[in-house]
């Protein structure tokens, strides 16, 4: 494991700001920027230093910026001077608006916390598959995603540390029960229309993956795969802007994540090659399809977690982070046996 000491600096910097901005907004952010930076390298530039250092580093990393916010307004509603008397489930909210410094230090400590921790995690052996000609020349493809995977590890040590219904929020409610008055997307909470929107917008999300890999695949010298496949999660996550502002707008980036992420790496195995120019349109349908059921999944999970441990909590345990750490983890497995 590499811990860059200007990187664990700038992590408090990026974990305060969270916080300050309010962690729903930072990850907004994260999802605009990751959008310019693929169309970089669409138009043949290489833009991992901007992706790997403000995207997914200090600046905007969702390990980093949300997690501080989300962290922050936990310890806020501990300390009683959230605005309004809200709960610390609110990542909504700047919490600039309360000015007080301890509660940005939380955020900022939390952002070193999940730039560490993430660092370690991806340090992990990695699933790999035994013929990389069907993974773009890969071997190793990962273990699960690690971003996710450090929101919802430091999620509940913030729960523990701040919250007080504990883990799974069952004093008052059954375990996958919706509480009074308690939600987290009440307009999408239904396990059909949950479904429906995983089905739609990870089959959007899948074929956007798809037509990218094949239209840049050249001009990207080779590489745009490593990078479409978080298009409709990056569109996902600048839709919540309306969510913020009391629209009723869906929560789907842990449903296109999934279906892409699904697509991008089914689609070689079903087409029998990692050369976009010769995949077959059965394949790319089929791969499109199978993104959409991932989508179903991430859906699913995302709803199933948000009633056992955020709806009826005191503190934010993401339930897309969990999706995306699960579905995640099951398209590798599945990946590293077919291919």
């Amino acid at each position: 494991m590499e811990i860059d000491l200007l990187w664990l600096i700038a992590s408090f910097g990026g974990g305060a700001f969270g916080a300050a901005i309010g962690g729903q907004t930072a990850f907004i952010f994260t999802g605009l920027l990751y959008l310019i930076g693929l169309g970089a390298y669409m138009g043949g530039v290489d833009a991992g230093w901007f992706m790997g250092s403000v995207v997914f580093g200090p600046v905007f990393g969702p390990h980093i910026a949300f997690l501080g916010g989300a962290a922050a307004a936990a310890y806020g509603a501990k300390r009683g001077v959230m605005a309004g008397g809200a709960n610390g489930r609110d990542i909504v909210t700047p919490l600039a608006g309360i000015g007080r410094s301890d509660v940005l230090v939380v955020g900022g400590v939390f952002g070193m916390a999940g730039y560490v921790f993430n660092q370690a995690m991806a340090a992990l052996p990695t699933f790999s598959v035994s013929n990389p000609d069907l993974q773009f020349g890969n071997e190793a493809i990962g273990w699960t995603d690690t971003v996710a995977f450090t929101i919802v590890v430091l999620s509940i040590v913030v729960r523990f540390m701040f919250g007080s219904t504990g883990l799974f929020s069952t004093k008052d409610h059954p375990l996958l029960a919706v509480g009074e008055g308690k939600h987290w997307v009440e307009h999408q909470e239904g396990w059909g229309v949950t479904s429906m929107h995983g089905f739609t917008s990870g089959l959007m999300s899948a074929f956007a993956t798809l037509v990218i890999v094949v239209g840049a695949y050249d001009v990207s010298g080779g590489t745009i795969q490593n990078h479409a496949w978080l298009v409709g999660w990056a569109i996902s996550a600048v839709t919540l802007v309306f969510l913020s502002a009391g629209m009723k707008t869906p929560v789907t980036h842990h449903m296109t994540i999934l279906a892409s992420l699904a697509a991008i790496k089914f689609v070689p195995v079903l087409a029998g090659t990692s050369v976009p120019a010769e995949w077959d349109t059965t394949s790319l349908a089929i791969a499109a399809l199978l993104g959409a059921v991932f989508g179903i999944i991430g859906g699913l999970l995302g709803e199933a977690l948000s009633r056992m441990t955020n709806a009826n909590g005191d503190t934010h345990i993401d339930p897309p982070a969990f999706a995306i750490w699960v579905g995640t983890t099951i398209i590798f497995v599945i990946t590293a046996i077919i291919a």
